[in-house]
């Protein structure tokens, strides 16, 4: 599992040192904030067309032959990235980081889903996360640092020679720790519906719906308007910006652990809900006028960010362990077309209308899910120390979930 995790961690680290980069190369490239926002969108594009494919392949292939496979396109995308003469090479460049990007997560999400039991697979999961979004924490900090020292073209290139490194240094390390573990399953005694059995089209279409809002937000906040904001309005440069999304990283690190905590031991939808909404407030913050109240952004957005893991964990729950990787594959499929949409929307509405235009935009969309959730989303895990509640196929949401 660290094995996995560090593979993960790495990979995540040298493919965000590009967040902070964007102002710089939107001055050297000649780029407007709307071509800003293709960037992140041909990032978003690449893990599109991979994630459902990856989702199949880690049922097939051990995850530390994947995980250098990703690493390899890593340094490649990287390198094409820092060679880049005009914009459409840049977005280019972006969409193969994207591949790499999505086999990483395929592998990781599926690998931690399937490595424990039920009652642990919040925990595993969030594990997971942190490992993500510690690289997400680092990658952007350091690429900024170096490109304050030595410019933009030099971070990637930096980056391109992590990936080598990280790939030599999976595949020295000798294969993979086993074959899959298939946790769960059917008659796992933390599981209200046991796993397999057909989950109703209505929260089929919410749960990838949180999948949607997370990353169409992730996209159009953290990885597009937050550093366009910080450099345009503010005047800070890459290291600050940098520095404020690593913070947001360790927060998202933090946050990822509390959230997987409160759906292990209290419920899934004590912490997918609150999630949701913390995620809008931290996004209203953004209309602020203040370095201050940006920063706020972050840390709330970063804090409140576990609800992707969450959503995660309740498909898991549902599925047959055969099945996981699968529609894993689907959830981030349909997560990466809201990476694709936010930066578009967001980006092309700051620029013709203005900032609380975007902000409305996103915020709602995030508050409109927490309300489908909260209607359409039964417990599927809910433990107490005075033992399990349950609840009987057919009950909704809100439905009774008195002691059996």
């Amino acid at each position: 599992m660290l094995l996995v995790g560090g593979g993960v961690l790495a990979i995540s680290i040298a493919a965000f040192f590009r967040v902070p980069l964007l102002p710089m190369i939107g001055i050297d490239l000649g780029m407007s904030a709307t071509q800003l926002g293709l960037v992140t969108t041909g990032f978003a594009v690449g893990r599109l067309v991979i994630d459902i494919p990856a989702g199949r392949l880690t049922n097939r292939v051990q995850p530390v032959p994947l995980l250098a496979a990703a690493a390899f396109v890593l340094a490649v995308g990287s390198a094409l990235f820092a060679s880049a003469r005009f914009p459409l090479w840049v977005i280019g460049a972006s969409f193969v980081i994207g591949v790499a990007s999505a086999l990483t997560n395929a592998t990781g999400m599926t690998f931690f889903s399937l490595s424990t039991t039920v009652e642990r697979r919040g925990i595993a999961l969030a594990a997971f996360s942190s490992a993500l979004l510690g690289g997400q924490a680092v990658g952007p900090l350091v690429g900024g640092a170096i490109a304050d020292v030595g410019g933009w073209r030099q971070a990637q290139a930096a980056a391109a020679i992590s990936g080598l490194v990280v790939c030599i240094a999976l595949l020295w390390a000798g294969g993979a720790p086993g074959r899959w573990a298939r946790a769960g399953g059917d008659g796992d005694p933390g599981a209200f519906h046991p796993a397999g059995q057909p989950v109703p089209r209505s929260e089929r279409i919410a749960l990838r719906g949180v999948s949607f809002a997370m990353f169409f937000t992730l996209g159009a906040m953290p990885q597009t308007l937050v550093p366009v904001i910080g450099a345009q309005e503010f005047g800070l440069s890459a290291t600050m910006i940098g520095a404020a999304l690593g913070l947001g990283g360790f927060c998202r690190f933090v946050g990822g652990l509390f959230g997987g905590f409160v759906s292990d031991r209290v419920a899934r939808r004590a912490a997918l809900l609150p999630g949701l909404v913390l995620q809008a407030i931290g996004v209203g913050l953004i209309a602020t006028t203040s370095a201050g109240g940006w920063l706020a952004a972050i840390v709330l957005m970063s804090l409140a960010s576990w609800g992707i893991s969450v959503g995660a964990t309740v498909i898991a729950d549902r599925a047959a362990p055969s099945d996981v990787g699968g529609l894993l594959g689907t959830y981030r499929f349909v997560g990466d077309l809201g990476l694709i949409a936010g930066p578009l929307a967001t980006a092309l509405l700051y620029e013709r209308v203005g900032k609380p235009a975007a902000v409305l935009l996103v915020a709602g969309l995030l508050l409109a899910t927490a309300l489908a959730c909260a209607v359409m989303v039964p417990e599927t895990r809910w433990s107490t120390s005075g033992g399990r509640r349950g609840a009987v196929d057919g009950d909704s949401a809100g439905g009774d979930t008195r002691p059996t």
